[in-house]
C-alpha cells in the first residue's frame, strides 16, 4: 500500500519510515519550543528540519489537546496558516500538510500549493471534510475518533483504535477518496476521561495514559488494516504521566517509544525532534542491515 504527500512517498513498509516535522502557531500548543509566531521563526524552523532530514511538514494552526481549552474561530485559525504557508512556501516546495479538522479551512489554503490534511477526527467532525479531500485529490489522515453516537461505548483499546478507524475509512470510501489517499493514526493522546474541546475520544474504564501504553505497545496490530500508519508521540503528556517529566524533558522516552513503533510498522513519525528522530532512524537502519 502506498500513499504520496507531495512527492513524498508513505509506504506500507517499516523499513522506509518517513519524518513529519510539527509547526505549531498556536500560542496556547503544550510544547512551548515548537510554537513559532514569526514569519523569519517559521522559515528558519523549516530550513532547519529540512537540513535534518524532514520529509513533510505538519502545520497546525489551533491546539487541540484535549485538557486544554484552545478553541479558536475559523477565520483565525486559517489566517494564522494562510500566512505561515505563505512564508514557507517563500523558500521551499517541502510537503506540507495541515493539521485541521475544519473545511472551510482548508478550503482557504488550496491556492497555497499544500498536499494533505491531517483530521483528528477521522472525517468525522466537519461532514463536508470527505467531500473536500476527495475533489482536490487531497491525502488525509484519519485519526482514530469516537463520533457523538460512538463515545458511550468504547474503552480506547487496540481493538476500539481499529474499528474507529475502519468507520473513518467507511466514510473516505462512501465519498470515492482513493485508499491510496488514505493514512491512518492512532491518535496518542485524544482518548481522555475528560477534556475542553470536541476533539477527544471520551473513554471508560481505561485511564488514558494506559490506553496510549497499550496502543504503543501493540502496535503491530494496526498492520491488520494494510495502509501507511501515522503515530504522533513526540513530548506527549502520557510520558508525564508515567515519568513525572514536563515536556522539555521528554526527549529520550519519545525517541525510544518512535523506535518502537517504526520497527512495528509505522510508515510515517510524527515529530517535533526532527534531528533525533532522523539520527535514530539512521542507526536503527544500519543495525538491522547488519543482522
Amino acid at each position: 500500500m502506498l500513499a504520496t504527500i507531495g512527492k513524498t512517498s508513505i509506504t506500507y513498509d517499516e523499513k522506509n519510515v518517513k519524518i513529519m516535522g510539527i509547526v505549531n502557531l498556536s500560542p496556547e500548543s503544550f510544547y512551548r519550543n515548537s510554537i513559532k509566531l514569526k514569519e523569519n521563526e517559521i522559515q528558519d524552523t523549516v530550513i532547519e528540519m529540512e537540513n535534518s532530514g524532514v520529509d513533510i511538514i505538519d502545520v497546525g494552526g489551533m491546539s487541540t489537546a484535549p485538557y486544554l481549552n484552545t478553541l479558536i474561530p475559523a477565520d483565525v485559525e486559517q489566517k494564522r496558516l494562510f500566512e505561515a504557508i505563505s512564508a514557507i512556501r517563500q523558500i521551499s516546495d517541502i510537503p506540507i500538510s495541515v493539521d485541521t479538522m475544519r473545511s472551510s479551512v482548508v478550503r482557504g489554503l488550496l491556492n497555497l500549493d499544500i498536499n494533505a490534511i491531517n483530521d483528528v477526527t477521522g472525517l468525522k467532525y466537519d461532514k463536508k471534510m470527505p467531500k473536500l479531500a476527495f475533489e482536490n485529490n487531497l491525502p488525509v489522515i484519519i485519526c482514530s475518533y469516537a463520533s457523538e453516537t460512538e463515545q458511550y461505548s468504547i474503552f480506547g483499546d487496540i481493538h476500539d483504535t481499529l474499528s474507529l478507524i475502519g468507520s473513518s475509512i467507511r466514510i473516505a470510501q462512501a465519498f470515492n477518496i482513493k485508499t491510496e489517499n488514505l493514512i491512518i493514526d492512532p491518535s496518542i493522546g485524544f482518548f481522555r476521561n475528560t477534556g475542553n474541546n470536541p476533539f477527544y475520544s471520551r473513554i471508560k474504564g481505561l485511564d488514558w495514559y494506559v490506553r496510549d501504553m497499550e496502543i504503543i505497545s501493540n502496535f503491530q496490530k494496526l498492520k491488520f488494516l494494510r495502509m501507511p500508519i501515522c503515530v504522533s508521540i513526540s513530548r506527549k503528556s502520557f510520558l508525564k504521566s508515567l515519568f513525572n517529566l514536563d515536556a522539555e524533558e521528554r526527549l529520550i522516552p519519545s525517541i525510544i517509544a518512535e523506535m518502537h513503533c517504526a520497527i512495528n510498522g509505522a510508515s510515517l513519525l510524527r515529530t517535533h525532534n526532527v534531528k533525533e528522530t532522523r539520527q535514530a532512524l539512521d542507526m536503527m537502519e544500519l543495525l538491522y542491515k547488519n543482522k
